[in-house]
């Protein structure tokens, strides 16, 4: 088989990447390492950022601007009349909170952000809190924020289920290159682990060995940290990413439900608090700042870390009988970002490109742009039957459904 367009990557971005060229008539397959959703996606929060945290600081952003444009595309997915249907996917919430301490500085880095996105935040009197900072003694201010939390899992099954035929589970190990600098193929292992007697072993092509030799007019490189490897199979060296860790915290219990961002004088985020639900109890999934500084702790010291901020933020909270885990990723960024990239980043070479959404919510800027790119070379031509070796991939778990917890 030789499709118009192989995406390599099965998350987020791959999966958008993959609905929108076969909606456009391209002939296109997706390959995934690992599992759907498997990396960033499932360990992200869910959240569909607006760009009000990062205006926190008064500054006008490119990212703010850009932020501020794309939770209603997403609105109109999951309503079932946006650029993809959506309407299987679950939402936690339609909105976040925005809570900062009762220093001075912090109500007007509260207050900066507010004026800065003034049709999406609103102050909130105390018996509209949530419970868990009401009750919680949280002493402050409290804003609501026109910022969804979405399932994301639910998310990559709505994106996957119409075309699950053609993402397919598949290692890349080796490229061809042309002496024009043009990619040829892709070697893909996996071949043989799946399927049964389904699909006999392919035959052993000169140079290639075991595995499939895929060929496609364009290739499009969705993998986050797997583009590091892409990268130096193109000759492009390792070095153009960059990856930016984070050992994101969980705790488990009888916890009330709670989305959003626990905010200082600093423009970043102390806290950002995300609920999901796991047998009878709610987890909360804790990135922001306590994410940032673990990363560079061992767990205990960073679990530690997180009750401290916990029990700051919340002195009446009762975490008795809660249990505690910790999660590393790495996000995957091109590399020199001193700051967050200002959208989805895109590296082209030939007709290969190496991608970077760099956040959840770009998905459906990083397909549109990629797509761009793919269409400066090629019509659609319609699809063609799925007839390769290789096995389907199926989907990863969240990060709390797999780790081993902690009292």
């Amino acid at each position: 088989m030789s499709p118009q367009i192989i995406i390599v990557g099965g998350g987020i971005a791959g999966l958008w990447t993959l609905r929108r060229a076969l909606a456009l008539g391209y002939d296109a397959i997706a390959l995934e390492q690992n599992a759907i959703g498997c990396g960033q996606t499932l360990a992200s929060q869910g959240i569909l950022h607006s760009g009000v945290k990062y205006g926190l600081d008064g500054a006008s952003r490119q990212i703010a601007t850009l932020l501020k444009s794309l939770p209603p595309r997403w609105s109109a997915c999951f309503a079932g009349h946006g650029e993809l249907d959506l309407s299987a996917a679950r939402i936690h919430a339609h909105s976040q909170h925005l809570w900062a301490s009762a220093n001075w500085l912090d109500k007007i880095a509260a207050g900066v952000g507010a004026r800065a996105m003034q049709s999406e935040v609103h102050a909130l009197q105390q018996d509209a809190w949530p419970a868990a900072l009401r009750d919680g003694g949280h002493r402050g201010s409290v804003y609501e924020l026109a910022e969804s939390v979405v399932d994301v899992k639910s998310v990559c099954q709505a994106l996957a289920a119409p075309v699950r035929e053609r993402i397919l589970r598949g290692n890349v190990v080796d490229a061809e290159i042309a002496p024009d600098g043009k990619l040829q193929a892709i070697r893909v292992d996996g071949a043989h682990k799946s399927r049964g007697n389904l699909a006999p072993p392919l035959p052993q092509g000169e140079g290639w060995g075991e595995g499939c030799r895929l060929s496609a007019e364009a290739f499009i490189f969705t993998s986050a940290t797997g583009n590091e490897t892409i990268a130096a199979m193109l000759g492009l060296g390792s070095a153009i990413a960059q990856r930016r860790p984070l050992r994101q915290i969980m705790l488990r219990g009888r916890l009330p439900l709670l989305y959003g961002h626990g905010v200082s004088a600093s423009p970043k985020p102390l806290i950002t608090i995300t609920s999901h639900p796991l047998n009878g109890e709610t987890v909360w999934y804790l990135g922001g700042g306590v994410a940032e500084a673990g990363a560079a702790m061992s767990e205990t010291a960073a679990i530690a870390h997180a009750q401290q901020t916990l029990q700051q933020g919340f002195p009446r909270l009762d975490l008795s009988g809660t249990r505690w885990a910790s999660w590393l990723v790495d996000r995957a960024e091109p590399h020199a970002s001193s700051m967050l990239p200002d959208g989805p980043a895109l590296l082209e070479r030939g007709n290969a490109v190496i991608c970077w959404p760099t956040k959840l919510v770009y998905a459906p800027v990083l397909a549109e742009r990629a797509l761009a790119f793919a269409a400066r070379r090629l019509q659609p031509r319609g699809l063609s039957p799925v007839e390769i070796a290789l096995p389907p991939a199926e989907f990863s778990t969240f990060p709390w459904e797999s780790v081993q917890w902690q009292s």
